[in-house]
């Protein structure tokens, strides 16, 4: 199902398939985008180890790398140069500390050691982390992360043939029932209807629970339990 099937559905299902219309293709398609990101955010992001976000470059004597701001999560990272595991500590959790060379305990968050880079403190910035130890020579951490979707939808109509793919076809046409949400909270007097608007949020939202249980199954494999003999 492409972006402009799903403006489509919208208008028929909005009866609002005359012209002038109640909501015009940008409103639409701006709702249409709301509901996409928001719909991954129920979700708890897109799984991805394989796009170009995931590999951060380490560049010798920054302890800062950037971070695609799209990432919601990240789970692991390893250093691409020989397949080392990152840690990855949270800014405010200033239990882990080590000892410096002087026998001087420092949060590890304030170490500045040159070395092979073995921590990746995150949250402090939007869109950086904080490499630990200072990287010596040029590296890449590839990570493991949950994101948003890659792609936006443009509100000025360029990538129509959009397929969301990134979230499989058989959630794409529930997104509408956010984006009608959206369109009955427009301020006019033609289209505002809260009771509406809240029915089907609510709606929206039941659907994002009912597809969670099914991403976190897919998510998890089974495990086999064996029973002792007595």
């Amino acid at each position: 199902m492409t972006a402009q099937e799903l403006l489509t559905q919208f208008r028929n299902e909005m009866l609002d398939t005359a012209k002038p219309h109640f909501w015009s293709d940008e409103e639409i398609l701006g709702y249409m985008d709301d509901a996409y990101k928001r719909f991954v955010r129920l979700m708890g992001g897109i799984a991805d180890f394989t796009s170009d976000l995931t590999r951060v470059d380490i560049d010798a004597g920054d302890p800062v790398g950037i971070l695609d701001k799209r990432i919601l999560r990240i789970t692991e990272a390893f250093r691409v140069s020989d397949g080392g595991k990152i840690s990855i500590i949270n800014h405010t959790d200033l239990t882990f500390t080590r000892d410096n060379d002087y026998g001087l305990i420092r949060p590890l968050h304030l170490d500045t050691m040159p070395g092979p880079v073995r921590y990746m403190v995150i949250g402090a910035e939007r869109g950086k982390c904080k490499w630990v130890q200072i990287p010596e020579t040029n590296d890449v951490a590839q990570l493991y992360v949950y994101r948003l979707p890659a792609t936006k939808i443009e509100m000025d109509g360029t990538n129509l043939d959009y397929e969301f793919d990134e979230i499989g076809d058989e959630h794409v046409p529930y997104l509408c029932l956010w984006m009608r949400h959206r369109g009955y909270m427009k301020q006019d007097a033609d289209t505002f209807d809260p009771k509406r608007a809240e029915s089907f949020r609510a709606a929206f939202a039941e659907y994002c629970t009912l597809a969670k249980r099914e991403w976190d199954r897919y998510k998890h494999k089974n495990r086999e339990i064996q029973y002792g003999g007595l």
